[in-house]
């Protein structure tokens, strides 16, 4: 993702990244190297819907996720998503144009371009949340488990 930045800098967008891991001094020490001012570590939170909910964008940049529940995040606090496309259950939850948008981060300049394009649009959050909430609301899964294990 912050290769994706270095194609961002002179643009008025900040990269706010939460949570801690074993790549976390290599992150800072690439955000120094890059002179990424635009880039904010935030560290762990225990409270990342503080973010999401006023976020503009939330960017998944995984290389694979199983089923992304942090995309259902976003969309239930209705925040529009941009993410990679890789394998997993993605395209299972992102309704281009409705709550979100899929495209290849390993292309950085195309994917930075992508995240100018989607901010630049007008997203409406009620919409992003019912896309959501009809799909995957706990009543609707809840139905669709009782159905699959009653044709077991």
């Amino acid at each position: 993702m912050l290769k994706v930045f270095t194609y961002l800098k002179d643009e008025k967008i900040l990269l706010h990244i939460l949570g801690d891991g074993k790549e976390r001094e290599q992150l800072h020490q690439m955000k120094n190297d890059f002179e990424l001012e635009n880039v904010i570590f935030h560290g762990q939170q225990k409270n990342p819907y503080q973010f999401l909910k006023f976020a503009d964008l939330f960017i998944l940049s995984s290389r694979y996720e199983g089923f992304p529940n942090v995309l259902l995040e976003a969309g239930a606090c209705g925040t529009y998503s941009l993410a990679n496309h890789c394998p997993g259950g993605i395209s299972e939850i992102i309704q281009p144009g409705i709550n979100g948008e899929i495209s290849e981060i390993a292309n950085h300049a195309e994917f930075a371009r992508k995240v100018v394009e989607v901010l630049s649009k007008n997203h409406d959050y009620s919409t992003i949340k019912k896309s959501v909430k009809s799909r995957f609301s706990k009543e609707i899964i809840l139905h669709l488990y009782e159905e699959l294990l009653s044709n077991i």
